[in-house]
This record gives C-alpha cells, sequence and structure tokens, in this order.
C-alpha cells in the first residue's frame, strides 16, 4: 500500500520506473511456470497500464494523454473479461459469465475535465460486485497462486478506502499501482509469496473449498449481487429506449 502511494504521489519517477520495467519486465521475470496464455495476458494487461496511467499523470497536457484518458475505461473492460473467459472455458461457467456482465456494465462515465484530472467513478456496488466475482475465481480456481490472492485482499482494501472517503475518484489508481507491484513480486521474486501471505491463502489450502455449501452459497450471493446491479441498468435502458421516440418526434 506504501508503495502504491509513493507511485501514485511521485508522478515523475512513477513514469520512469514502469517505463523501464516495461521494457525490463520479460527480462527479470521467472516464466516457468507461465503454462497458459492468461499467465502472460493478465501480467502484461497490468503493465502496459501501469506505464500508461504514469504518463497520464506526468503528462497530463499531451496529445497522448487525451487519447489515453479515453481509452482507459475499456482497458478496465478487457482486464476483467479476461478473468471471465478464464471462467467460461473452465471452472466455473456461470461466474464467468457474471464477471462478463459485470465487466460491461463498468460505469465508462469517468468524473473528469481533462486529463490532467482523476480519473475514476462513484460506483462503490459495482466495485462490491467485482469483488465477489472476481474473489471466487481467484480463491477456487487452483491455478492461481498465492499473490493472486493476495492481490485481491489489496483490491478490496482499495475499494474499501474509496468508501471510507466517499468518493471512489481514486479507486483506479489505487487498484491499478496495488495490481502492478504484486505483478512485479509474484513475477519476479516467485519464491517470496509463500512468505508473504498466511496459511489460509496457499493455493492448496483455498481449493480445499470447491465444491463446499460455502462456495455454492458464495456463487448465488454473486448471481444476486449482479442481479441487483443489472436491474436497475436494465430499467434505465428500457425507460431511455422508450423516451427515444418522442424525443424524434
Amino acid at each position: 500500500m506504501l508503495l502504491a502511494y509513493s507511485l501514485r504521489r511521485f508522478v515523475q519517477p512513477a513514469l520512469w520506473i514502469t517505463g523501464v520495467m516495461l521494457v525490463l519486465f520479460p527480462f527479470l521475470s521467472d516464466t516457468s511456470d507461465w503454462n497458459t496464455w492468461f499467465d502472460w495476458v493478465k501480467r502484461y494487461s497490468v503493465v502496459i497500464p501501469a506505464f500508461l496511467w504514469a504518463f497520464l499523470h506526468s503528462r497530463p497536457e499531451h496529445r497522448l494523454s487525451r487519447l489515453i484518458a479515453r481509452a482507459l475505461p475499456w482497458v478496465l473492460v478487457v482486464n476483467i473479461l479476461e478473468a471471465g473467459l478464464l471462467e467460461l472455458l473452465g471452472q466455473s461457467p456461470t461466474n464467468g459469465a457474471l464477471i462478463v456482465i459485470v465487466a460491461l456494465l463498468l460505469p465508462t462515465k469517468w468524473t473528469q475535465e481533462g486529463a490532467h484530472r482523476q480519473l475514476g467513478f462513484r460506483a462503490p456496488f459495482w466495485q462490491l460486485a467485482v469483488i465477489l466475482c472476481l474473489g471466487r475465481m481467484y480463491v477456487l480456481n487452483p491455478q492461481f497462486e498465492n499473490g493472486t490472492a493476495g492481490a485481491l485482499l489489496v483490491i478490496s482494501l482499495a475499494s474499501l478506502l474509496c468508501l471510507a472517503d466517499r468518493d471512489s475518484q481514486n479507486y483506479v489508481g489505487w487498484r491499478l499501482y496495488t495490481l502492478y507491484l504484486l505483478v512485479l513480486q509474484d513475477s519476479i521474486f516467485p519464491g517470496g509469496s509463500g512468505y508473504l501471505y498466511p496459511t489460509w491463502l496457499h493455493a492448496e489450502n483455498r481449493v480445499k473449498l470447491q465444491g463446499t455449501p460455502l462456495a455454492h452459497a458464495w456463487l448465488v450471493l454473486n448471481v444476486v449481487v449482479v442481479a441487483a446491479l443489472l436491474i436497475p441498468r436494465a430499467r434505465a435502458w428500457r425507460a431511455k429506449a422508450a423516451l427515444a421516440p418522442a424525443a424524434a418526434g
């Protein structure tokens, strides 16, 4: 958390650090256990946006920054869709479908006025849906090791900090930089993950939840939360569609 705060606070060093690591990342990382496309894509879908985010805040008036500001919401959509695709093709297609729905419901109307403003959105209930759906995948999927579960805890803490501030403006920055640092640790120093997280987070203990009543209840809860998120959106879309002919007339 302190390292993530430092990257957010000192924008020029953050640009140099993320830029250098963007080049050195494949050479420094231990890729011996990166066995699937997801192992590669998920890491790079954090490493590349971290550099873009640092560039945006270091060069806010640059033409590229304005383009990045418009693209970042969709980068987050793709980042979440990757996890949904993995679930759809693997452990839990139902939870995968929920993750896809949550990704497509991301609030793309970002509270910003120009690229110099902090990007973010005020949508704590959406954050809850993301945490629950991704949490179930990371905890129950044996593919994920300790670093991934730890990343989920940090994302949850970042959301709670935003709720405590009564403002989700900083959510994206917290999420991106905490994930970025955990990806670096888990990729470059994977042996350290076993010492950083408590025993109950170790993969061999987390996967014991598969097929248990708790796992089933967690899935039911995810369905309820995503439905509660989707129903108001569907009503708003229907109301907007009903008003469209009248406005045209």
